[in-house]
């Protein structure tokens, strides 16, 4: 399903340049899902370091996973 948008001319400029110079030459709708994805991380991080017990637990539960040794089968 396609649809239509309105963006200024300068919106679409900017995130043309970002397409082109950031993210090697991605479409305009690729470009669009990385910026979403970018914003939505860091709106995930912030609600995270606003509650320090769940920022602690994810810390502690990161440094377990990174100390993990998973032996690859070839």
């Amino acid at each position: 399903m396609q649809t239509s948008m309105r963006v200024t001319p300068a919106n679409r400029d900017a995130l043309a340049r970002i397409a082109a110079t950031e993210l090697g030459g991605v479409s305009l709708d690729e470009a669009l899902r990385v910026v979403l994805f970018e914003h939505h991380s860091r709106a995930a991080l912030a609600r995270l370091a606003a509650d320090p017990a769940s920022a602690g637990s994810y810390l502690a539960e990161s440094a377990q996973l990174a100390e993990v040794d998973v032996a690859v089968q070839e």
